[in-house]
């Protein structure tokens, strides 16, 4: 197992090292900078409300879970990882200046985990690389096919693992760097034809 997460750590800094930062057409769109101060609002402890406007209610309609898409009821309905000067400045974070937000939901009974991030060098996808590794139970030559096709998608192209338990978008970007969205059953999911639909959905919601 720590081989196989060593193996996608490998595999997501080469796909954060893909040139091609992207700009997007701003209206509302995510930024890198957006990105890390809403991180830091948010805290490692966590907040009531996603700092991303998303409708789970209304994505999930649309994507065919009627009205069983919602907020989760334990915990906070969001977390974050940025940079900070306590960390060590070899984590991927800190060497892609980057942040993540993760907004978490429900899915019938399922937990629904949407990631939101945001790097200002190289591929936002890759910064998931050990998470998803984990959440789709990859294994490294998969890995390294989902990343090179996740991370050089179109704007807007939802492409999701092979189990269909976890679901990639690159979102439209104000500026400089590169956003995704990746969207996640977790661990023990069952393969959901849905949740393409849903995280397409969600992307095309994702505004400041």
């Amino acid at each position: 197992m720590i081989t196989r997460f060593r193996a996608a750590v490998a595999l997501g800094a080469a796909a954060l090292l893909l040139t091609g930062c992207s700009q997007g057409s701003g209206s509302g769109a995510l930024s890198v900078a957006w990105g890390k101060e809403r991180a830091k609002a948010t805290g490692t402890a966590g907040a009531p409300k996603c700092p991303v406007k998303y409708d789970i209610v209304a994505a999930g309609r649309a994507a065919g879970y009627g009205g069983q898409a919602g907020t989760s009821p334990d915990g906070p309905a969001a977390t974050a990882e940025f940079d900070s000067p306590q960390d060590s400045p070899d984590t991927p974070i800190r060497r892609f200046d980057g942040s993540l937000l993760d907004c978490v939901y429900r899915i019938n009974s399922q937990e629904l985990h949407a990631y939101t991030v945001g790097v200002g060098k190289g591929m936002a996808v890759g910064l998931l690389a050990v998470r998803v590794a984990s959440d789709a139970k990859m294994s490294t030559a998969e890995m390294g096919a989902w990343l090179d096709k996740a991370a050089t998608a179109k704007r807007g192209q939802p492409v999701a693992t092979p189990g269909s338990t976890v679901v990639s978008v690159r979102l439209p970007v104000d500026g400089q760097g590169d956003v995704a969205l990746s969207v996640s059953l977790g661990e023990k999911a069952k393969a959901d034809p849905q949740l393409e639909h849903l995280a397409k959905e969600l992307a095309d919601q994702a505004r400041t």
